[in-house]
């Protein structure tokens, strides 16, 4: 199963289609642990009521409900307003472009972006009108907060520094776990369909990590299995200069220019989800901003 390198979203999708095919339930703790052909010709049988009793494994993931509470909802949309965003200015000068395809559009949909900084999840909050972003929910990596859901071996303060940029990143952005190669991915999509069951966009870096010099590197097909499954269009995004604000190996930023611009979202059928997130990964490259152009200009 390794050998084949599928990314957890494959994963799940070979998941569903095991299921569908052979009309049983697969548990994906079972699921996860499978390393073999033959280990997923087991999980073709039809689970006994005893046998499954004792094979369910929780999912190791937990998802921030509370942070959709009325409460936390006043507290993120005052926060972003009064000083997080305030604060992201001060750092960034941004440059944003193609609001007007948004209107084009009713939410809830998926944003697609390429991945340049920490900072980008913030440029895209504020680069947005006040009603898209307090119904925003970034997906964030699982993997980067593995000192909180995995706590065993990790020192007792790094486990609190992760819990609590966990619990931020939720209370503040609405952001939710999404893992790349750990089980709990058909939890995630279920988690993701909710949201967008109550009128929230999605935030996707289908990158899956931070470029080093504002290059734009193959996406990942799980966000076109996300937006084909839960049927939402895609709003390709396209972010450029805030690895020169704040670059994946730097500390702290450095004050700059960067822009957003937004794209006409792009309806998704079908399972060939390869295909279609090429087709946004072409689209958010079109989306040549002034920056990036002004560059062009200085090098010819």
């Amino acid at each position: 199963m390794d050998e084949l390198g599928l990314s957890s979203l494959e994963r799940v999708e070979l998941m569903m289609a095991i299921e569908e095919a052979f009309e049983v339930t697969v548990d994906e703790g079972r699921f996860a642990t499978a390393a073999t052909v033959g280990d997923l010709q087991a999980l073709t049988e039809p689970l006994r009521a005893d046998r499954a009793a004792t094979t369910m494994v929780a999912e190791p993931i937990d998802f921030p409900k509370w942070n959709r509470t009325p409460l936390a909802r006043v507290v993120r949309n005052a926060s972003l307003s009064t000083w997080i965003l305030p604060g992201a200015r001060l750092i960034m000068t941004l440059d944003v472009h193609g609001l007007e395809h948004l209107g084009d559009v009713a939410p809830p949909v998926i944003f697609a972006s390429n991945h340049q900084s920490h900072l980008d999840t913030a440029a895209i909050f504020a680069a947005l009108p006040r009603r898209w972003r307090n119904n925003l929910a970034p997906a964030m990596l699982k993997e980067f907060f593995r000192a909180h859901f995995f706590p065993e071996g990790f020192g007792l303060g790094t486990r609190i520094r992760t819990g609590a940029s966990y619990v931020a990143a939720s209370l503040f952005f609405n952001a939710f776990p999404l893992p790349q190669r750990e089980g709990g991915t058909r939890q995630t999509l279920r988690y993701a369909g909710e949201l967008a069951g109550q009128g929230q966009s999605i935030l996707i870096f289908p990158e899956g990590k931070r470029t080093d010099a504002g290059e734009i590197i193959t996406f990942q097909p799980g966000v076109a299995m996300m937006a084909a499954r839960l049927g939402l269009p895609v709003v390709p995004v396209r972010i450029d200069g805030l690895y020169r604000i704040l670059h994946h190996s730097w500390t702290f930023p450095r004050r700059g220019r960067g822009s957003v611009k937004f794209g006409p979202a792009i309806s998704l059928t079908g399972n060939d989800y390869k295909a279609m997130a090429r087709q946004i990964e072409q689209a958010v490259r079109a989306l040549l901003s002034l920056i990036t152009v002004t560059e062009m200009w200085h090098n010819l």
